[in-house]
């Protein structure tokens, strides 16, 4: 998708002003605070049609704790196919993979559609992911894409997500209609615009939220991307540091070793419906989740916990820089 063709919008003055928007999302998300930019994303939605706008919506009704991700539960095993005794898995990317071709509507379904997601992972061959903190991956993505885009040693789809599929069926619906000329209103243009961008923010944040919940099979880094998805954003999840610091048992600071097991061996709840589009927002904190993982191991773990409401100072400065359009 690229907005050069047609821009009209009742939120952004010009192409610039939309490009330093998204890039201002991107950088809250680099800074490890996707909480912060998906409130930023929803306060713009919440100006269209005065938050009656369809899209608008649709983001307002999928939080965080109705998104699910499903697979999780092979990446031990998928890590052990890829390792080698000198080169071991130490990050991976899980990317939105945008449509080959726009879906048409279904007769049963309509709009609904899951996002695909592509995961790509990768050894120390091509960066120090074992040695690097947030600020120098952030530094390694360069102004275009990560140094190690190409380096990646296997491609899969064993995770994949499900809660998603309402708000991205009905953005893929308006971004084919933009494609047949038919999208001109301006405040529709700005909800494609700002759909997209809060689909890969929501999911940031919902695998952020499924490795607090149900942790990894071994400290490495979690970067969530795009495969050719508007607006392609790319951000650390987590890095090898921060699950390290996530995972810290007793005031001495050591790791038990033996917690990634039970973690990333967490069962899928018997309540979880992957074809439900919305699920309640009833999901344990991830601090009270984790508590309950250090005192015991539980019997069953949500796939993912709701990520904590982000703060509004950052909210407050930038959404103050964007002007709105003149009648």
């Amino acid at each position: 998708m690229s907005v050069t063709d047609i821009f009209a919008s009742e939120i952004f003055e010009s192409e610039d002003e939309l490009d330093q928007f998204l890039g201002n999302v991107e950088s809250l998300m680099r800074q490890g605070q996707p909480d912060v930019a998906a409130t930023l994303i929803l306060a713009q939605l919440m100006e269209l049609n005065d938050g009656r706008h369809d899209i608008g919506k649709l983001a307002q009704a999928t939080p965080v704790g109705s998104v699910r991700l499903i697979g999780w539960e092979t990446l031990d095993q998928t890590f052990k196919k890829i390792d080698r005794p000198d080169q071991l898995v130490t990050a991976m990317s899980i990317d939105i993979s945008a449509p080959m071709v726009l879906p048409a509507p279904n007769e049963e379904t309509g709009n609904f559609r899951e996002p695909d997601l592509e995961t790509l992972y990768f050894t120390d061959s091509a960066f120090a992911f074992n040695r690097a903190g947030r600020e120098e991956i952030n530094h390694g993505y360069g102004r275009k894409a990560g140094v190690w885009r190409s380096a990646f040693e296997e491609a899969g789809a064993e995770v994949q997500v499900r809660g998603l599929g309402g708000i991205y069926g009905e953005v893929l619906a308006y971004e084919r209609r933009r494609e047949d000329g038919l999208l001109t209103d301006p405040a529709d243009c700005d909800a494609l615009v700002l759909g997209h961008a809060f689909v890969a923010v929501r999911l940031h944040q919902a695998i952020r939220a499924v490795i607090e919940g149900r942790g990894l099979p071994r400290a490495i880094t979690v970067l969530v991307g795009s495969n050719e998805s508007y607006p392609f954003f790319d951000a650390p999840a987590y890095t090898r540091d921060e699950y390290y610091d996530l995972i810290e048992d007793g005031e001495d600071g050591e790791v038990e070793e033996s917690k990634f097991a039970s973690l990333s061996l967490a069962p899928r709840p018997a309540d979880y419906d992957p074809g439900s589009i919305f699920q309640d927002d009833s999901q344990v904190s991830g601090t009270s989740l984790r508590r309950r993982i250090r005192d015991a191991a539980p019997v069953e773990e949500p796939a993912n916990d709701t990520a904590p409401a982000g703060g509004n100072s950052i909210v407050t400065s930038l959404f103050g820089r964007l002007r709105r359009r003149p009648a």
